[in-house]
């Protein structure tokens, strides 16, 4: 990795106004160089990547009239809770879903969006888990700089079972319930065994309804439809731009289909070297440390929670774990409670609307906080349930499958590390214990030259940690790591930085130079 850094003479005040504004450079040190955008400065052209960098591949041009296009604004609009200020359009791919080996009447249907009029197609991906792709491309193209939409159209893609079109929807709403809200005071080995049951019992329905069909929801499958996608738009590359965990499948079509890739952003990367276990005691330790952070800011701003919020959460908890709350159809537990901290607690703007949820169920109402959790569990705004595809996406990327003896082990081991996390994530690995363990998937040919990628870390990422970004770029010989200093699960588009240095990557074939920071 190369360091650049400003060596001019001067006093402190100089030189602190030199980093900020590029200042001039000299020989190599160990500190990265940083980028800026702001409103008070003229926009920074990052320095270049090495000339021994292979160049971006053009941008490719779609055909815009190779699916029937329908307008849905306003359907999108819902989706996204306000009205969009940009005309969208949406549509349907039917794709194989069994495509490595075929199979008569495994078609699946992905829900497609497109919002902006540019030539080049921008397909835009997000998490199994979370906000589809057809609706993270309107919510961008509403906050990226107008002209990247007059060169790109942004193409949100619904994974396998996330778009209203096809959903995975095979698990009661009450067993969904059960297994998001189990307690997760994992100590007690009978809760685990219980969880077990009752996630084997899921599984079990799934298994009867979709048959082969399950095992193909994984990234591998994604990556494979991105490639029947660009062949249906007609278009030579397809640019992409993924969020958290997507990066998988990305990566994945990157392997698989090198020619058919165009210019590539990962936002967020999960780490590709780590097995399940490992990665979850990765990802609970930065949920504890964003939930430090929302602690702080919560307390900076005149909490509701008092001036402990973590021993607020604690004893919430602790008395939900005694008497249950009711919001309607839905329990109220400890669980419940703390998946709705992991659904915002990666999302600032959405801090003192946990705050607010968490003071009112210690009061005894805990309607707010079912209203946080309320997309994972059940349609919501258009969109179904995202526990089900998100599980069996989950399941079928990872080989791992962990015992009760197991869990409860690692309750103990992680309860010392966060005594909010721990236990919940030990016993979360239960979710993928009864599925059935996918197959290893096929390998593309070796040493195939990959296009440059632009890899984004944000530093406080409490989803999907900084050192997972940071593996990915290491483990892409033709990628780029930029870093931004903020918290927040990805850093697009919230860092103007980031923004900036993802424009220039995609417009102007501008790669920065390797290990660029963001400041906060």
């Amino acid at each position: 990795m190369r360091h650049r850094i400003p060596q001019c003479l001067g006093v402190l005040m100089t030189l602190l106004v030199m980093v900020l504004t590029g200042g001039c450079t000299a020989g190599p040190s160990n500190r990265p160089s940083v980028a800026v955008r702001d409103t008070d400065l003229p926009p920074q052209r990052p320095p270049q990547a090495s000339p021994s960098s292979p160049p971006l591949p053009p941008t490719g041009e779609y055909n815009r009239d190779s699916l029937p296009w329908r307008d849905c604004t306003s359907t999108i609009g819902a989706a996204l809770g306000m009205a969009s200020p940009r005309r969208v359009e949406c549509t349907e791919l039917r794709v194989d879903a069994t495509v490595v080996a075929p199979a008569f009447g495994n078609v699946l249907k992905l829900d497609l969006s497109r919002v902006g009029d540019g030539p080049a197609p921008l397909v835009v991906l997000g998490e199994a888990s979370g906000e589809p792709g057809t609706v993270r491309a309107a919510r961008l193209a509403q906050q990226l700089p107008p002209a990247l939409l007059d060169r790109f159209t942004l193409i949100g893609m619904a994974r396998r079972g996330t778009g209203p079109s096809d959903p995975l929807d095979c698990i009661p709403g009450t067993t969904r319930n059960l297994i998001v809200g189990s307690d997760p005071d994992a100590g007690r080995p009978a809760l685990l065994d219980s969880l077990l049951d009752t996630t084997r019992t899921a599984i079990q329905t799934c298994v009867q309804d979709l048959g082969e069909v399950l095992t193909t929801i994984n990234s591998t499958g994604t990556a494979e439809d991105l490639e029947q996608l660009r062949i249906v738009l007609n278009a030579p590359v397809l640019n992409l731009v993924s969020h958290g965990e997507a990066s998988r499948a990305v990566t994945d079509f990157l392997h698989r289909y090198p020619s058919s890739t165009g210019r590539v952003v990962l936002d967020g990367a999960v780490d590709p070297t780590l097995d399940d276990v490992s990665a979850t005691e990765a990802t609970l330790l930065a949920a504890d440390a964003g939930y430090t952070a929302f602690a702080a800011d919560c307390v900076t701003r005149g909490c509701p929670l008092g001036s402990d919020p973590r021993g607020a959460l604690l004893a919430l908890a602790e008395a939900l774990r005694t008497a249950p709350l009711r919001a309607g159809w839905q329990r109220v537990t400890a669980g419940i409670a703390y998946q709705a901290v992991l659904e915002t607690v990666g999302d600032p703007q959405r801090w003192p609307q946990l705050s607010h949820a968490l003071a009112a169920a210690r009061d005894g109402d805990g309607a707010e906080l079912a209203a946080l959790v309320a997309p994972v569990l059940a349609n919501d705004r258009g969109l179904p349930a995202r526990f089900d595809p998100a599980l069996a996406t989950h399941c079928n990327d990872t080989a791992t499958r962990v015992s009760p003896e197991r869990a409860q082990q690692l309750a103990r081991q992680w309860g010392q590390r966060s005594a909010l996390f721990g236990s919940l994530f030990a016993a979360r690995l239960l979710w993928c214990s009864a599925w059935p363990v996918p197959s290893a998937p096929p390998v593309g040919p070796p040493d195939r030259a990959l296009p440059p990628v632009l890899v984004v870390a944000t530093a406080g990422d409490p989803v999907t940690p900084a050192e997972g970004a940071t593996r990915t770029a290491q483990s892409l010989p033709s990628a780029t790591l930029v870093s931004w200093e903020g918290q927040a699960h990805g850093a697009l588009p919230r860092s103007s930085c980031v923004v900036d240095l993802v424009t220039r990557f995609l417009m102007d074939a501008s790669i920065p130079r390797q290990g660029t920071l963001c400041p906060p």
